[in-house]
């Protein structure tokens, strides 16, 4: 059903749960006094700095600044969004997840097309094992591509048999089905025969195309010969949008461990041989260029994402392309990488080749998005004159414009100001030479559970995980287990970086990151509220700085009366319920800061609380009586009254300074 969740079962499903219980069935904790302490899964640690408060039901690493309740836990280590989070515990605790009545979602609207789709989709891995001609589609699977059939499960291949209408007679014999089929792009209506349908993927071997919820929404058909197309693809439907999609990033979610780096290909092919390998991070565009949503949609997954291109002509061509899909949406903390391969090498042959170690040693090796900026503008120009050098700089600031304001930014105007000798502010207003357009942005997408509310549950086969049993997919020919023999060495010359490489990139120079900014005393009390909610009724707060408009004082309003309202709920509770988002954005950069540790700490939290709002309401009162006796002009100093308060206010203003 679509609709909101109600933040009361939100509250509900938070007091029901226990955050110790939750981490612990995903990490080996181990008891520090009160609290519980781990590896933290967000960022490589030797030392354990990542801590469970079970008594605060709320979690911190004190290494990267993670921190959060149950929910918002779930949503990192398991890579959901927060209706998935919230689905999962509720399961996990018995719940049923009730929704307010909403207007029907897309999906809710297409909950038929969508089990044609998954339908479709056993269709045809049933033909790959029991077909009559299945030998074709398992010989050109085991034997010439080398995939087990293990892997062929975990990507739900399948096999789309020679012949006009297999699908249709399966699925579409009502015509309400028909339709269905025809919608979810699997039929094609005969231009003289209005009505009747034929089959889109005849004599194919079938990749099905899932969504981040793993529901199918499309497919991908390979030829086994010269046919052309080689790749065939479903065409946009109301569930499928290609430009929006990645093929394999599913899968990469389910079956990668620690998911903080994302490897962009350019096949499908490509996806499932590196998966075979180990390398289960990849994933592949849909027939089109790397654009700003895709990457837009990694950055929200992960810190670092590569995109994997064949070394030759075209390959930089289609690097300039993402590199300036990527300058747009560029966010501090994140990380883009170019990996040139060998000329004709693709990452499916050079896996074989060089193995796993091999090619994660090539991505280490990967070229930074400074670097190939700065090479591309440097051959675009001959630098042998004045007017190449001032070309070159013209071309590097028409790219770093494309950024958005961070701290990268500056980072990249200083190499510029670095290598051409030259004031980047007398180049910033000028406007570029070229820039391709830019792509309409869609709003940032936030944690608000209304706007996930379009998500509805649709049944899927189980043969997601490389741990199922897989006897019924071996097919004839498959190797019994994952880890195709690569061929012998060749006889090519080993790739030359020449034109991009630059060695390991951690050896590459790198600006170190800025230190935090100083809390104002405002903050410093939301802090102590947030980690230490029980002071919260010790505490009065007077109405005139409730009412103060700026954001800390509102966030810090609405932080004390929620635990004056809830004094038996705690951080957990609190984060679960609240939905503004500028609000929200705040508190966890207040807990992310560096001071957070200090005030988890505090003995005597209640005080600082305590001096803050004295200070406030001292100020408050200070301004409005300044105001006021500024309003009776020279008459002040005329009326002893009006004198005497004006030197006590002039003493204060001095005890302040």
């Amino acid at each position: 059903m679509a609709g909101r969740i109600p933040d009361q079962f939100i509250d509900e499903l938070l007091a029901r749960v226990d955050i110790t219980d939750i981490v612990a069935s995903r990490l080996t904790l181990k008891k520090t006094g009160q609290n519980y302490t781990a590896l933290c899964p967000f960022h490589n640690e030797k030392s354990p700095s990542f801590s469970v408060n079970p008594a605060k039901q709320f979690y911190y690493c004190f290494g990267c600044g993670a921190g959060g309740n149950a929910i918002s836990f779930v949503m990192e280590n398991d890579h959901l969004d927060f209706v998935e989070a919230i689905e999962l515990l509720a399961k996990d605790a018995g719940m049923e997840v009730p929704r307010e009545q909403g207007a029907p979602d897309r999906y809710e609207q297409n909950a038929d097309l969508l089990n044609q789709l998954t339908q479709s989709a056993t269709f045809y891995q049933r033909q790959l094992i029991e077909h009559e001609q299945k030998s074709k589609a398992t010989q050109y699977l085991a034997q010439e591509r080398g995939l087990s059939g293990q892997i062929a499960k975990v990507f739900g291949l399948g096999f789309a048999p020679p012949g006009w209408d297999n699908l249709l007679q399966s699925l579409g014999k009502k015509i309400e089905q028909k339709e269905q089929l025809l919608l979810a792009g699997m039929l094609i209506e005969k231009k003289d025969q209005e009505g009747h349908y034929y089959d889109r993927f005849r004599d194919r071997i079938m990749f099905p195309i899932r969504d981040s919820r793993g529901r199918v929404i499309a497919f991908g058909g390979r030829a086994f010969g010269d046919e052309k197309p080689k790749y065939l693809n479903s065409p946009e439907t109301p569930v499928f949008q290609k430009s929006q999609e990645l093929y394999g990033l599913y899968e990469a979610k389910q079956n990668t461990q620690q998911l903080d780096h994302i490897l962009i290909v350019e096949g499908y092919m490509d996806v499932i041989v590196l998966a075979q390998y180990g390398i289960t991070n990849a994933v592949a565009t849909l027939g089109t260029s790397v654009n700003s949503n895709h990457i837009r949609k990694l950055f929200k997954l992960v810190s670092k994402v590569t995109l994997c291109f064949d070394g030759d002509k075209a390959g930089r061509a289609a690097a300039i392309r993402g590199l300036e899909a990527t300058l747009p949406v560029m966010q501090d903390g994140k990380q883009v990488r170019f990996l040139f391969l060998p000329e004709g090498e693709d990452p499916d042959s050079l896996v074989r080749e060089i193995g796993k170690e091999g090619f994660e040693d090539r991505l280490e090796d990967s070229s930074s998005l400074s670097h190939v900026l700065f090479e591309h503008a440097r051959n675009q120009v001959t630098l042998a004159d004045e007017e190449g050098e001032a070309q070159f700089a013209q071309n590097v600031m028409s790219q770093i414009q494309a950024l958005p304001d961070i701290t990268y930014k500056s980072v990249l105007l200083k190499q510029l100001e670095e290598q051409a000798g030259i004031d980047t502010s007398k180049l910033s207003a000028q406007k570029p030479k070229y820039q391709r357009s830019s792509e309409p942005v869609p709003q940032v997408e936030s944690y608000d559970n209304a706007q996930y509310a379009e998500y509805d549950d649709i049944p899927l086969p189980d043969h997601l995980a490389y741990d199922h049993d897989d006897s019924h997919y071996n097919y004839s020919g498959a190797p019994a287990e994952p880890g195709f023999q690569p061929k012998k060495k060749s006889n090519k010359k080993p790739f030359n970086k020449k034109q991009f490489g630059k060695g390991k990139w951690q050896d590459e120079e790198e600006l170190p990151p800025p230190m935090a900014a100083a809390l104002n005393q405002t903050e410093h009390a939301i802090l102590c509220l947030l980690l230490h909610p029980h002071i919260a009724n010790d505490i009065e707060v007077s109405d005139p700085l409730l009412r103060q408009p700026d954001l800390d004082t509102q966030i810090f309003s609405k932080v004390w009366r929620y635990f004056c309202k809830n004094p038996d709920k705690n951080l957990g509770h609190l984060l679960g319920s609240w939905h503004n988002t500028e609000q929200t954005e705040k508190i966890y950069h207040l807990l992310n800061h560096q001071d957070a540790h200090t005030k988890f700490k505090l003995v005597d939290a209640k005080q600082e609380v305590k001096d803050m709002i004295a200070s406030k309401e001292e100020s408050l009162g200070l301004n409005n009586a300044i105001t006021r006796l500024k309003s009776k002009g020279n008459e002040t100093i005329k009326d002893n009254n009006s004198r005497e308060e004006l030197r006590r206010l002039m003493e204060q203003i001095r005890k302040n300074k």
